[in-house]
């Protein structure tokens, strides 16, 4: 079964996307910060870290409500709009997943939506 994950009831299904999805054993989300009323990044995402973890915030809002937390993801891809914010988003996400074990991860330069400079997306595993 497929669970369709929006715990804040955000606006996303408006745009034609669910911010995360549940099988039996897995869970897929993705986190930015994106204000979704002005669809432009939120003003708290002052810096490559701040935005970073206002992202992995989302993500595990939304891995929360399938029952997971940020310890059960197992691969990210991560997403900066300019690779100078490489080393500040490597110290912010290193904070939020410390000490670890991290996920795998994967880390591409791409045009982002709506002025932001990070975008995250995870695969948890449901726990047993």
């Amino acid at each position: 079964m497929t669970e369709h994950l929006n715990p804040g009831d955000l606006l996303y299904p408006r745009f034609g996307m669910t911010p995360g999805v549940a099988t039996k054993d897995y869970v897929f989300a993705g986190g930015m910060a994106l204000d979704l009323e002005t669809l432009s990044r939120k003003s708290e995402a002052d810096t490559i870290a701040n935005e970073t973890k206002i992202a992995l915030a989302e993500i595990e809002g939304l891995l929360a409500s399938a029952g997971c937390s940020l310890r059960d993801v197992v691969k990210t891809t991560c997403y900066l709009s300019d690779d100078s914010y490489r080393k500040e988003f490597w110290e912010a996400y290193t904070e939020v997943f410390a000490p670890g074990p991290f996920p795998a991860r994967t880390t591409f330069v791409v045009g982002i939506a709506g002025d932001c400079r990070v975008e995250i997306d995870v695969i948890a595993v449901r726990p047993r």
